[in-house]
């Protein structure tokens, strides 16, 4: 479990900053690791990733004033401290947990400030319970694209992405994204959309698409942000994909004879109005960039040969091109006990971390 943590102004103004929790955390300038050696199996350019958080953010230099009030929000700096261990703790023995997934949930709106600032017309927001959804649904009076990273159901960790669009004077279409495996959620999903047609009818447009990209128990929010920025940098996809629900009531094109829009036939699905379709058959390979499993992506490969070798690189600081293989390969790792897996998702979180500090730190 982790713990608050306090951190001095001093502290926090020295150059040379550790973080408690980690004494093995190299200094400012890379020096002082008591990790000298990596594991047999870690990818360099992970290590390279991770290790950018060892430092704190470049604005950490900071007024007495601002410094003193980040030591009274414990969460963020709970959170901070997470994703700055030390590389070698990270690939050999940190896994994230559900202490991991309440930091990524209690300080989503720094995510979301950070991203809606940076991507105009991302429209980036967290929704504590479908309730939320189904009620900002209810607004009709603009055409308007948004994305919000919901909770499954009351109670529960698990969070989905809804891509939308609502339209003035119309009922609004929903494409649900999962970033794990759809059926482990068999019973919330028939739940929400039952609880969807009690509180907005039948007009609303909905379709729901499985990723499995997330092996884990504790990255779906992580995911559900990076997700939200695919369904943004590919917004004219789903533009389409909207106008055909809001249209015809599937996103396929009416002419399409792909075969890759079919829905599940699974009866359960189709008693509560679900229409699943499968994302490895026509997801663009920006929605499997952090997949936990190489099979996974393996898989999309079957069904979207040549799709491991596109570049899907969406980077506006870094134009360098970066292809599926290419990530797979770069952020694979071996923990102690488990078997290999690609590590993308946690440096995409270290990253995103990094930035949204950076940001708060601003004058």
């Amino acid at each position: 479990m982790m713990h608050r943590t306090h951190i001095s102004t001093r502290e926090m103004q020295n150059p040379q900053w550790r973080n408690p929790h980690h004494p093995a955390l190299p200094d400012r300038q890379g020096h002082g690791s008591r990790h000298p050696h990596r594991p047999a199996r870690q990818s360099a350019r992970a290590h390279r990733a991770l290790a950018c958080l060892r430092a704190p953010p470049k604005n950490f230099s900071c007024s007495r004033k601002r410094c003193n009030a980040l030591t009274t929000q414990g969460s963020h700096l709970r959170w901070s401290n997470m994703v700055s261990a030390s590389p070698a703790t990270w690939q050999t023995t940190y896994s994230p947990g559900e202490d991991t997934l309440s930091l990524d949930i209690d300080n989503f709106h720094h995510l979301a400030q950070s991203y809606n600032g940076r991507y105009p017309g991302l429209n980036l927001m967290h929704m504590d319970s479908p309730a939320a959804l189904f009620h900002t649904l209810t607004d009709r009076s603009s055409d308007r694209a948004w994305r919000a990273v919901v909770r499954l159901a009351p109670g529960e960790q698990h969070h989905f992405v809804a891509d939308v669009r609502t339209r003035a004077g119309e009922p609004p279409s929903v494409i649900v994204i999962e970033p794990a495996n759809f059926y482990t959620f068999v019973t919330a999903y028939p739940n929400l959309r039952r609880q969807s047609l009690q509180w907005l009818g039948a007009e609303p447009k909905w379709a729901f698409i499985g990723v499995g990209a997330q092996k884990s128990a504790a990255d779906c929010v992580m995911f559900g942000v990076n997700f939200a920025l695919a369904a943004h940098h590919k917004s004219s996809t789903f533009d389409d994909w909207h106008e055909n629900l809001h249209q015809h009531g599937t996103i396929a094109d009416t002419d399409d004879e792909s075969g890759r829009f079919i829905p599940s036939p699974d009866a359960m699905l189709e008693f509560a109005q679900i229409s699943l379709f499968h994302g490895e058959h026509f997801l663009p390979a920006l929605f499997f960039k952090h997949s936990h499993s190489r099979s996974v992506v393996d898989e999309v490969e079957e069904h979207q040969p040549g799709i491991k070798d596109k570049d899907m690189s969406s980077s506006r600081r870094d134009s360098k091109s970066e292809s599926l293989r290419e990530r797979l390969d770069a952020f694979s790792v071996l923990r102690t006990g488990k078997k290999p897996y690609s590590a993308s998702i946690e440096t995409s979180r270290a990253t995103k971390v990094r930035s949204a500090l950076d940001r708060m730190l601003e004058p």
